[in-house]
């Protein structure tokens, strides 16, 4: 049998989690901005291949935007990340908001159900619990599809692909560079 925790043991364990979630929320906003600003320079060299492509080069219009979707994709992955890590800083909030709604809920069916007046739950009553209970369900369905989000970011696989997406950005810049030079260096 596991013992149930005091009250003076669950403070203590809720201050310990703020103080986590308030040195990870900074760390969390700063790699966000990075990962942002990475997928936007990354966006702007692929443009600048889109542009050497089709009008110094002429290649047609369908291989240059099929190269260059293709070329998109680890941008994909990066905003993928960036939007999980967006999720987790608001995380603790949607948290509090579902909490604070269910306590406020339960109190208000504790009152309702200690209270001798048994009223007849008329149409309008049921239909204002039955759209309580329904914005309770959204807040528990948007903090678990934050969950899972921010869950899945830390798949090994995705990770790696993370990762490869990042650095992608030395091989875009040196093609785009490259390219550049050929172009406008006189020979």
């Amino acid at each position: 049998m596991t013992e149930q925790p005091t009250q003076i043991e669950l403070e203590g364990r809720k201050n310990a989690l703020l103080r986590l979630f308030d040195r990870l929320v900074p760390l969390v906003d700063g790699l966000s901005n990075t990962i942002g600003f990475t997928a936007l320079m990354q966006l702007a060299l692929v443009a600048w291949i889109f542009v050497w492509m089709v009008h110094f080069k002429e290649f047609s219009l369908p291989v240059s935007l099929v190269t260059c979707l293709i070329m998109l994709l680890p941008i994909l992955v990066l905003m993928y990340f960036r939007s999980g890590l967006k999720e987790l800083k608001q995380l603790v909030d949607t948290v509090v908001t579902t909490i604070l709604g269910a306590k406020n809920e339960l109190q208000d069916r504790v009152l309702d159900l200690r209270s001798a007046e048994r009223k007849k739950a008329g149409l309008m009553k049921s239909a204002k619990n039955i759209f309580q209970l329904g914005s309770l369900v959204g807040e528990a369905r948007e903090l678990m599809g934050s969950y899972v989000h921010v869950g899945s970011m830390v798949n090994p696989l995705l990770l790696l692909l993370g990762f490869l997406s990042i650095m992608y950005i030395v091989p875009l810049f040196l093609v785009s560079a490259l390219m550049a030079l050929l172009e406008f260096w006189p020979f």
